[in-house]
Order: C-alpha cells, then structure tokens, then sequence
C-alpha cells in the first residue's frame, strides 16, 4: 500500500461545552476513549495512534489514562487545535496525518481505511468521508475520518488565521476550492442522516444501548451497525433533535480564555523597529502569527509604506537557519524533494524565456544567489555557455549542486572574500524577501559584484496576490517598494512582470525583474512612499480568494512530481 508513516491522531479533552468529560465516560465496561483507540487501531492502513489531548489540568485524567494502556499521548493548546495536531504530527514524523474525534466511539476501521486509500491513490494533499454544515454529507455523523499529508497540515498550521480554521483543524486545507488537492470519499446511498457520536446524554444512552446489543464488544463493524440500527428505530428518533456543529462555530471560551490571558500585568513594549527600505523607526504592528512554532510579527512602516519583519527578533535571521532548518521546516526533509525539484526545472525555463524576451543576448560568467539544487545555474550554462557560480546556504542542496560539478559556496560573504572576477549576470529568484537587509545587499551585488553593463534578475513573491507571511519572508514586496529598493540600491529597472507562473493562470504571485546598474546612482535616495498598503493588501486578498471560489482550475495549478 504505503511506506509513508500514516498516524492517526485522537483529539481528546475533558471539557467538551456539551457533555463534560464524555471522553473517559464509561461504556460497556470500558470508557469512551478507551473505545476509540480499539477501534482506530483496527485499520489496517494506519500505523500508529496518537492521543492528542491539552495541557490544561483538567486534562491529566486523559494523559493518565493513556500512559496506563501505553498509548501514546501529546499534550498541546487547548483551544488552537491545529497547533496541537501539528506538533504531534511533527512529534511523532508523521507522513500523513489521520484526523479522528474521541467522542466517536463506532469510527468503522474499514471507513478508516476506504478515505486513507483514496487519498493514497489519488495523490490529494486532504481527503475527508465529510465535509462540516453547511456541506451535505454522505457518511454517518460518527464515521468522520479527515486525512492529510503533513505537508499540507504544516501549510495549514503557518497559514490559517480564522479561529475555525484554528479550532477544526483543516479547514484551510479545503475551505477555498483549488488551494489543494481535495477528495470527498462519498458514500452511496447517502447515510449522512444518521447519527452515531457522542455530543450530549442522549448520544451517551444511544451509544451504551448499542453496545448493548454487541454485548459490548467494540469490533462490530459498520454493515453490523447498520443491520441493528434498522431493527431499533428508537435509536435514530430519540436524536432527531440534536444539532450537529456548523463549519464556523467555535468554542467561545477560547475567546474568554484569549481574554483572561490579554491583562497580565503590563510589559514593556518593545523598541520600534528600523524600516530595511527607508530607515525610519516610525512602524506599527501589522499581523502577529505563529510560524512553524515561532512567533512572528509584520511590522508596516508609517514613512514609507514598506511590511517587513524585526530581523533581530526573527528566527529566519540567525545565521545557522539556512543551513539545515529551513527545508525540514518547510518540506520536512533537508534534501531536495521531487517536487521542489519538478518546481526549479519549470522556473528555470520560464526565466530563460524572460532573459531572451527582453534582449539579453550573451553572458560569459553568471551567479546565482540561492542556487538551490543548481538547476537554474545549469539552464543559464546551458543557454549561454556561461561560466557559472552558485551560493547556496542549504547544505544537502549544495552537496546535490556541488554532485552536478557546479562551482558552489555556502554564502554571499566568502564569494566576496575570494574577489571573485565580476560577473554579467546575478540572479536571486526569491531570495531577497528572505534578507534581513535586502537593499544592502543590492547595492553590494552592484559595487562588488556586477559589471557595470551586467543584468540583475529577481523574482519575489507579490505582496497583493501571496500569502507571504511566513516565517522566512522578512520583507513583503509590492510593485513600488520593490521598484524604490532597486532605485535606492542604485539600479535602472528594464522590465517587471507580474506573473503566476507556475502556479496560477489568474494571480500575479510574484514580482519579476530584469534591471541594470544606474549610470549615475544616486548618493542619498529619497525614498517615495506608498499608502494604503494594508487596505490595497485586504482587498486584493479577498478578491483573489473570491475568484479563486468562482475558477478554481485556472486559479492554483497543480505542480505534480516528476
């Protein structure tokens, strides 16, 4: 079948809003917990069972009762239930995530193990038996199975922002159709009238009757269940009052919880940051998130215009966090994937057809700075028969540059202090949102680096299409902030395109720029401003994601693995 590592993945806590403590109530002789875990493990794809339960107090009967039955349990947020799935995930090196709810105590190990199949052999990113209300379903309330790969599960976690997308875990993953790959595994005829979970007493009864019926044993199956709820009509008409939450419902008591820890006793603020473009401390907070586990803050300069991090307080700016962090946070593996890879081929065609398209003729020497896996190194070499020079942080990417016979070096720093012949062209394909002084280094590529007729080429994400927040994009770039850096570095812009290729035919996702050092650079440039940088942002966004409802085949294209 898979030799991925598919844990299933328990959410349990003690205090349910609707039946409290209903996880360790008792059913046939066993709890209800207890129930859920037998059953899970039963199927036959998954190969391991995680409890995930919180660090509230309140929750160390669960963690005790799961250190008692060796069961494996992780303890996280209380109400931020994606934070809590990803670190057990990331705990136990998840290769796909199985997503089950502890108050289902009839979850069928062979419904289980139909959606984890599917989502297998279709290659999706998220695959579900269900989708939450308003969505209509097919399968028995109680069957609920989500699944993932953790690569999308860690997408969701840098980038969901909604509380239900927060508290019901993948949401993001298919609440905006062409984002992911998504499967819905239907159920034929349709069972979505049903009901077998356990949100409230009455649930409880109707659970502890059916169990009866199977002399409380747990390894009935679903086609069982059926037979006997045909027999016990009663059973489905004592629920028929019982509402099933809708998508965006949450738990309010997060927000009292978010409340109670907003007025602890006052901490000093801390000092405004520097703008990296204009130089100005005079920036207000803009959005505050978690990362890949670390705290991330955008600062918005009120000068300039320009959105960036505090590269002092960013993990993405240590020193050590390319070398080995940055790709296992991002893909979960330090060596480049198939994927990635499928990636770089394709954006290194796109910009040699850009180089060609806007007259670049010949080069004798290249470099490019965030050389990756070399690719983009090997298309100009081959293109140009260009003498090449990459540098590369990542050293299980440069190790597979270095394999090519690619001249590489780790940093920017020892390329310079080798005084290394100029060279005709260099190229950062999204690398300068990940500097802490991205002007700075422009104007070093210029002075240290390029002939005085050579071609920069860059590419960073847009500002008013991409996400880009996250946590190694220390700047934010729009059209203009990106034009004034590139002015006050001491350069003429020949051509910017906005383009999404490759991966969308609709959203220009990303800055494309081919420029050439100024003949007089200027010697204190004045930076112009932009305004209303956060609203054009928050109205570009939801247009995006509204077209992307409306067209969601021309809107995200698949980058399949070659």
């Amino acid at each position: 079948m898979s030799q991925d590592n598919i844990i299933a993945i328990i959410q349990a806590r003690m205090g349910s809003s609707r039946l409290p403590g209903k996880v360790l109530r008792d059913l046939g002789g066993q709890s209800v917990l207890a129930r859920v875990i037998n059953r899970v493990r039963r199927a036959q794809t998954v190969t391991g069972v995680v409890v995930a339960t919180t660090t509230d107090p309140a929750d160390d009967p669960i963690a005790a009762f799961c250190q008692q039955q060796a069961v494996p349990v992780f303890r996280g947020s209380q109400f931020d239930v994606l934070d809590r799935y990803y670190q057990a995930a990331r705990e136990h090196k998840a290769d796909v995530v199985v997503r089950i709810t502890a108050d289902c105590p009839m979850i069928d190990p062979q419904e289980i193990d139909r959606v984890v199949t599917a989502f297998l052999e279709g290659e999706y990113d998220f695959a579900a038996n269900r989708l939450p209300p308003p969505a209509q379903r097919t399968s028995p309330i109680g069957m609920d199975t989500e699944v993932c790969s953790f690569a999308a599960l860690a997408q969701a976690w840098q980038n969901a922002t909604q509380p239900y997308e927060r508290e019901h875990v993948m949401p993001y993953l298919y609440d905006t159709p062409g984002r992911f790959r998504v499967k819905i595994v239907e159920t034929e005829p349709s069972l979505g009238h049903l009901r077998f979970t356990i949100d409230t007493e009455e649930d409880l009864q109707v659970a502890r009757a059916i169990y009866a019926v199977f002399d409380n044993r747990d390894d009935f199956s679903l086609a069982e269940l059926l037979e006997q709820n045909m027999r016990h009509p009663q059973w489905q008409l004592s629920l028929a009052g019982v509402r099933h939450k809708s998508l965006t419902e949450v738990d309010t008591r997060a927000k009292e919880d978010k409340t109670e820890k907003a007025t602890p006793a006052p901490q000093p603020e801390p000092a405004v940051p520097s703008c990296p473009l204009c130089g100005q401390q005079n920036a207000r907070v803009l959005h505050r998130m978690q990362s890949f586990g670390f705290p991330v803050v955008y600062y918005h300069c009120q000068a300039c215009g320009f959105v960036f991090q505090d590269a002092a307080a960013s993990r993405a700016a240590q020193p050590d966090f390319y070398a080995e962090n940055y790709r296992k946070l991002y893909q979960k593996s330090a060596a480049p994937t198939p994927k990635d890879l499928h990636q770089q081929l394709l954006r290194a065609a796109d910009q040699i057809r850009f180089l060609r398209a806007q007259g670049v003729q010949s080069l004798s020497r290249v470099l490019d700075i965030g050389a990756s896996s070399g690719l983009f190194l090997q298309a100009l070499q081959k293109e140009f028969r260009a003498e090449g020079v990459g540098v590369e942080p990542g050293n299980a990417y440069r190790a597979l540059a270095e394999a090519q016979g690619l001249h590489m070096l780790p940093s920017l720093p020892e390329l310079i202090a080798s005084r290394p012949e100029r060279f005709d062209l260099v190229s950062l394909m999204h690398v300068l949102e990940h500097l802490p002084d991205p002007v700075g280094v422009l104007h070093q590529i210029r002075t240290e680096l390029l002939t005085p007729q050579g071609w920069l080429l860059l590419e960073v994400p847009n500002f008013y299409a991409h996400n880009s927040y996250e946590l190694a994009h220390l700047s934010c770039f729009t059209p203009h902030t990106l034009q004034e850096a590139l002015s006050k570095a001491g350069y003429e812009i020949i051509s910017l395109r906005q383009h999404g290729y490759p991966r969308s035919e609709l959203f220009k996702l990303y800055l494309n720029v081919l420029a050439q050092p100024s003949a007089n650079p200027p010697a204190d440039y004045q930076v112009k401003p932009e305004h209303a940088v956060p609203l054009k942002r928050s109205l570009a966004i939801a247009w995006r994601d509204l077209r992307a409802r409306l067209d969601s085949k021309r809107s995200w294209l698949p980058v399949e693995e070659k």
